[in-house]
């Protein structure tokens, strides 16, 4: 779990570029988070900050941008997901954070 992925379809008129952090997993479908630079969704809907951006540079130390995740966990099937991204891993703070938040999202244990 705590994979990047490209999802492979189009959002309105635009191709997704964003990578998703994938937080859970069903037999056909992914639960996904969306990784972006943006503190807010529209005007009062804020991101879940991230203390270290996941994305590496060549050398393999972390970009310094801020970067965020979405708070909504999305389900698409496995199909519209490419294999996992190199040249991206969340830091071991992040992960636990992002557990805990999951587990409030999903009601998981």
């Amino acid at each position: 779990m705590f994979e990047f992925r490209r999802y492979k379809i189009k959002q309105g008129n635009k191709q997704v570029r964003h990578p998703k952090l994938i937080v859970d997993e069903t037999d056909a479908e992914y639960g996904f988070l969306g990784l972006t630079s943006r503190k807010q969704k529209g005007k009062r809907h804020n991101n879940f900050p991230l203390f270290i951006n996941p994305k590496l540079t060549k050398n393999g130390s972390h970009f310094t941008e801020e970067s965020y995740l979405r708070k909504k966990v999305e389900y698409d099937k496995k199909t519209k997901f490419g294999s996992p991204l190199p040249g991206y891993a969340l830091s071991e703070i992040d992960k636990m954070r992002i557990r805990d938040f999951i587990k409030d999202k999903l009601g998981k244990k």
